[in-house]
């Protein structure tokens, strides 16, 4: 296999993933320019993730040296991962340079086994980040007022529909405690309540679960959208 055979090959597996992956992309960071071997791209919830993937194909271990150029470079153009793969390994200074760091050492069939889970955690990371961010937001659509000199009530803000509000804070709230078993992976995981408001659905896979996780959040962002400009008015 050529060097230009593994690039595309490790670019191909991505985009087989949904990613947009570019090969030798010309990507320009804070400081400088660099030329890329595999730019890969996602975006959900209109936040983009990008790694740096450098694919060495040597007949000697890759130094440390390659790390350190790999993390400035993740850096510089504001990458969430670098991966470098290596199909003859890597020296042992190597591998304490990439030691709790967002870098990646690996060979391409390692590659390939992990990445798909490596992508399902990044997108629930941000799939959770952007719940914590509407539940904040639609919180901010009630106001606080003292009823006593120790109890505190809080009703919607002017033309807000308290009741759609709740139901979007309630649907992400049932959403947390799903995130909650995925990092304890105990499956099933629940998602929201079903149509009578009573009783949750749950979904087996972490696959699933994006899906539907990505379902709730739409509907939240779409209820915030509306309540704000109903609040506007």
């Amino acid at each position: 296999m050529t060097w230009q055979q593994f690039q595309e090959e490790t670019a191909e597996f991505f985009r087989s993933l949904g990613c947009d992956a570019q090969v030798e992309a010309k990507i320009i960071g804070a400081r400088a320019e660099h030329k890329i071997d595999v730019w890969v791209r996602f975006t959900k919830f209109g936040l983009e993730t990008k790694w740096v993937i450098e694919c060495k194909d040597w007949n000697s271990a890759i130094p440390k040296e390659k790390v350190l150029v790999l993390k400035s470079i993740v850096e510089d153009v504001g990458a969430d991962r670098g991966i470098l793969i290596s199909a003859a390994g890597f020296q042992s200074g190597a591998v304490r340079a990439c030691e709790n760091t967002n870098i990646t050492l690996t060979d391409l069939d390692g590659m390939k086994e992990t990445a798909r889970e490596d992508l399902i955690a990044s997108i629930l990371h941000r799939i959770e980040t952007r719940a914590v961010e509407l539940r904040y937001d639609l919180h901010n659509l009630y106001i606080a007022e003292k009823t006593g000199p120790h109890s505190w009530s809080s009703k919607p803000l002017p033309g807000v529909d308290g009741n759609a509000v709740m139901c979007a804070t309630g649907a992400l709230a049932v959403l947390e405690f799903g995130f909650d078993r995925v990092r304890l992976k105990k499956p099933p995981y629940p998602v929201k309540f079903d149509d009578s408001g009573e009783r949750q659905v749950v979904v087996d896979t972490l696959e699933v679960f994006v899906a539907a996780a990505s379902e709730v959040i739409g509907e939240a962002e779409s209820t915030l959208k509306l309540q704000q400009s109903r609040q506007r008015k």
